[in-house]
């Protein structure tokens, strides 16, 4: 008898998981905005500016990437579309980062870069969510620093 309780509540849990990820597809279609939880930080539009240009770019949930750059002094605007993938290290060394490639469509490579740092999921420590980049997986090299732009 408890093992059919159990496999009740394991159906409901299921169910509401389920209609959860397919309520949140529809929102993502017809708002154009991404339903962020937990483990999916990284989802969303990121943004980062200097004194040279603009960098944008959008992880959906599908695996897709929209990446824009514009120069600012050529008055160059670039949009390209792809998809991206998240590579964890294989080993469980801490100075390893995961990996975020992201592709245009024709395979050349857009992003290539170490996830340094990604600001958890319902955080309330800083106003803004950051996302911090690394050509490589040492602390002491360069960052990029993008926010993450609420549509």
């Amino acid at each position: 008898m408890r093992l059919y309780y159990i496999f009740i509540l394991a159906v409901v849990v299921a169910l509401f998981l389920f209609l959860r990820t397919c309520i949140d597809k529809k929102v993502e279609k017809v708002t154009c905005k991404d339903v962020v939880r937990e483990g999916e930080e990284m989802l969303g539009t990121w943004a980062s500016k200097s004194a040279n240009g603009y960098v944008q770019f959008r992880l959906k949930r599908d695996g897709s990437l929209e990446y824009m750059q514009v120069q600012f002094s050529a008055n160059d605007t670039i949009k390209v579309k792809g998809d991206f993938s998240i590579v964890s290290s294989t080993s469980r060394n801490i100075n390893y980062f995961p990996r975020l490639y992201g592709f245009r469509e024709n395979g050349d490579t857009l992003l290539n870069y170490y996830i340094r740092s990604v600001t958890p999921y319902n955080s309330t420590v800083s106003k803004y969510d950051n996302l911090i980049l690394s050509d490589n997986s040492i602390y002491d090299t360069v960052e990029y620093k993008f926010y993450r732009i609420k549509q």
